[in-house]
């Protein structure tokens, strides 16, 4: 958001959504900004978000956090990240209160914990010290899971005395999912005489019960559990699953119905995705699906909130303008609306760009079908993404089959149409990667291109985050360019 619109004042836009006068579908209605995979915004920047949070009837906030908060004994992890301080925590709890939007600290505590154990003073908590074998992504040279035991849960426990004390909110939410090397480590003895889905459970009971002990009503992923369904009575009743899916086609019915009919109707959450990430403009049309898809199984189930989640997997590297569009379509979702293509461009305008002239909505929307534009890889990946970090030998082998040289002009003339002069500097970079991605088919990417893209890259991801996570996020693009285009 520019400073030049509301967003950027001390109060929230003059902006009434065309939804207003109707009831929620929900009580809770969210959003989980990812500050976590290199980008940390400003606090100008997250206050901007919450205003407009606020002008489109949100009530929650979290901020998903591994590494980002800044700890005190614990300097050696979030050094270099420009983490959230206390102070700040504090400053926005206030932000966010003063506007009706509860900020709900959140704190990963079992999987995704690799920026922690790739330290050797934390290695001792990993189920795999030494690392491990990624499903998707291979060899991992640093674990990423915590190894269950007391020791992980005392850890978690003092992580938890330090940080909550800073919100006003009294829930958590304690992540859980994706613990991809349990059992594979030191665990897996105990995992082949019990299961993984029991050791699992009994380590995230520790968790729920430190929440309780902190007077915190934990919120956790329930990607795991929903695997052994026969587990879900099992769960203490004061907790509070979220359903995550992020594609047209995620399973929202068939698991909402598994946790209502286990006793947590009116108490659990779905969590579609923004689509943004993995992908450089935003996959638009999987996020307008997804999205209306969690919100009508998750009324239809008793869901109690609706948690919009958008991600920077693997460097985040969309622009920060691509969240708008979902953010909107899950607010009028929440609220059972289903926006006209017409509708969300205005909304996006007068949201967003009040004081400039039409044309960035329009735009922003039509970056959004980019990706459609493309078969799509193993999601949530865009084909232009992909290809754009593939290596030589992921790109010859699953990209470029997946594709053909009529498709790749359709989507080049269609980049072509979308005008980004005397508009938001965002879209400009957004078509600029994009091209960049197509550039990859035919190495085209010279050394004049590629340094003009890492510059505005740089420039752009200043106008809203903080340095931290900005140099890592350039190295992955360089170490791309200086092999697939040169």
């Amino acid at each position: 958001m520019k400073k030049s619109t509301p967003a950027g004042t001390a109060q929230s836009p003059d902006f009434t959504p065309s939804w207003s006068q109707v009831a929620p579908l929900f009580e809770r209605r969210g959003l989980m900004l990812d500050i976590s995979r290199n980008r940390v915004p400003t606090m100008e920047t997250l206050r901007q978000l919450i205003d407009a949070l606020a002008a489109l009837q949100y009530n929650e906030l979290q901020l998903y956090t591994e590494h980002t908060f800044a700890y005190a004994q614990h300097e050696v992890v979030w050094q270099h990240a420009s983490p959230m301080t206390a102070e700040e925590i504090r400053e926005i709890d206030r932000y966010c209160a003063e506007r009706g939007i509860e900020l709900v600290p959140n704190q990963n505590s079992f999987g995704h914990m690799e920026r922690w154990l790739r330290h050797e003073a934390y290695k001792p908590l990993a189920e795999c010290p030494d690392g491990f074998e990624h499903p998707w992504a291979g060899w991992r040279e640093f674990g990423s899971t915590l190894y269950p035991d007391a020791r992980s849960a005392d850890f978690m426990d003092d992580l938890y005395s330090e940080l909550l004390p800073n919100f006003t909110s009294r829930q958590i939410h304690i992540g859980g999912d994706e613990p991809w090397e349990l059992g594979k480590g030191r665990s897996a003895a105990r995992v082949a005489s019990e299961g993984k889905h029991r050791v699992y459970l009994d380590f995230m009971k520790q968790l729920f019960a430190l929440a309780a002990k902190h007077g915190h009503t934990p919120q956790f992923w329930s990607d795991i559990i929903m695997e052994r369904p026969d587990l879900v009575p099992e769960l203490p009743q004061d907790v509070i699953p979220v359903i995550w899916g992020y594609e047209a086609d995620s399973p929202f019915a068939e698991q909402c119905r598994i946790v209502a009919e286990a006793g947590f109707r009116n108490q659990f959450y779905v969590a579609p995705g923004a689509g943004n990430w993995n992908s450089f403009s935003g996959r638009l049309d999987v996020a307008e699906t997804n999205i209306q898809l969690a919100a009508q199984q998750g009324h239809a189930h008793g869901a109690r909130g609706l948690l919009l989640t958008t991600w920077g997997d693997n460097g985040h590297h969309q622009p920060w303008l691509t969240l708008y569009p979902a953010l909107v379509i899950a607010a009028a979702a929440t609220h059972g609306q289903e926006l006209e293509a017409s509708e969300l461009i205005e909304t996006i305008d007068k949201l967003f760009y009040p004081d400039q002239p039409e044309g960035n909505g329009a735009a922003i929307c039509a970056l959004g079908r980019i990706d459609a534009q493309l078969p799509q890889p193993a999601p949530p990946n865009s084909l232009l993404h992909s290809a754009f970090f593939a290596n030589e030998t992921e790109f010859n082998k699953a990209i470029r089959p997946l594709t053909n040289e009529q498709e790749l002009a359709h989507c080049a003339a269609a980049l072509d149409t979308i005008q980004s002069e005397q508009l938001d500097p965002e879209i400009g970079l957004s078509i600029q990667l994009n091209r960049a991605g197509l550039a990859r088919f035919q190495a085209q990417l010279n050394s004049e291109m590629q340094q003009i893209l890492i510059e505005n890259f740089a420039q752009q991801w200043q106008r809203h985050c903080r340095v931290g996570g900005l140099a890592d996020s350039l190295s992955r693009m360089q170490k791309n360019m200086a092999t697939a285009h040169k």
